[in-house]
Parts: structure tokens; sequence; C-alpha cells
């Protein structure tokens, strides 16, 4: 007998066993196969709802019961609610993949001049500031579905969900 190849041989019988149960599912023929990953959104063509904004001085804003939302065509226009006005703008943008960050960059913004509640005109300063600083944006999996997080010179300002038919995205 050659001890060297007993010892090859019984390795190799432990690891076929180790790779042929590792390739199992353990559910048998029966199992229900893993589900497929959802693709996350790109920036673009999705209605996003405001969650988390952070106003100028680092301090969390309450976005009220009446978020702000944004829209970004493909055609690069930006538009959506800042809390008492609808706005518009031009963006300069990429498209987040896989929680990357991609530079995004928003023109002069254009707005309705309504005026509101003190409340309301305050998250309307601090949401149109915070798009005024955005410089990056990545599109993330979260625990309800996909979250987009635009940030600025100072780390993350603000985090948006898909509203209305693109939250089913």
């Amino acid at each position: 007998m050659h001890p060297g190849r007993n010892a090859f041989t019984a390795s190799s019988i432990v690891l076929a066993t180790v790779l042929t149960a590792c390739g199992t599912t353990g559910g048998g023929p029966n199992a229900a196969a893993p589900a497929a990953p959802r693709a996350l959104p790109r920036i673009d063509a999705v209605e996003w709802r405001c969650t988390e904004l952070t106003g100028p001085g680092g301090a969390k804003v309450d976005v009220t019961d009446r978020p702000p939302s944004l829209r970004i065509g493909s055609d690069g226009r930006a538009t959506g609610f800042a809390g008492v006005n609808r706005f518009f703008a031009e963006a300069t943008f990429g498209n987040a993949i896989a929680g990357t960050p991609e530079p995004l960059r928003f023109g002069p913004i254009g707005a309705t001049r309504m005026a509101g509640p003190p409340e309301r005109m305050e998250l309307e300063r601090a949401f149109t500031a915070m798009v005024e600083g955005v410089r990056s944006a990545a599109v993330s999996a979260g625990p309800g579905g996909p979250i987009l997080t635009l940030s600025g010179d100072a780390g993350p300002c603000a985090r948006f969900e898909p509203s209305g038919p693109d939250a089913e995205r």
C-alpha cells in the first residue's frame, strides 16, 4: 500500500462529499427556486418621494405628511414638489447602478411663487438648498424597496423612495 495514495483518495472522497452537499438546496425536487433579485430603478424616469432631508446646518428637517418629490426625465429636466411650490431645473447625471455614486448636478432652480405656512416654507427652503448642493446620487436596495440617496460635499443630504406606480418597480 502507498500511504500517499490512501491520503489522496480519502481527501478526494471528503471533498466530493462536501461539494455535493454544498450544491444541493436541501429542499429536494419540489423546493422553490430562490427569488431572482429585482433590478434597481434608474435615477431618471422615476417619481421619487423624499423620506429624509438634512438641512444646511446638518439638522434633520421634518418632511411632513406631504413630502417633497423629484423626477428627472431622460432629457435631463428635473421637476417636482418642493414643499409648497412646484420646481424645475436642468440635471446633469449618470445612472446609479448597485449603490455606486454617480455624478449629479442641478442647474438653477425655477419655481412657482405661492406662499404657504411657515413650516412648509422652511421645508421648501431646505429642500431647494439641498438640490442646489447635490454632487452625486446612488440607488441601493432598502428594506422596503429601492432608495435614492443624494449627497453633497458634506455627505448624504436626502433619501428618497419611489412613489406611485414607480414604487412597484
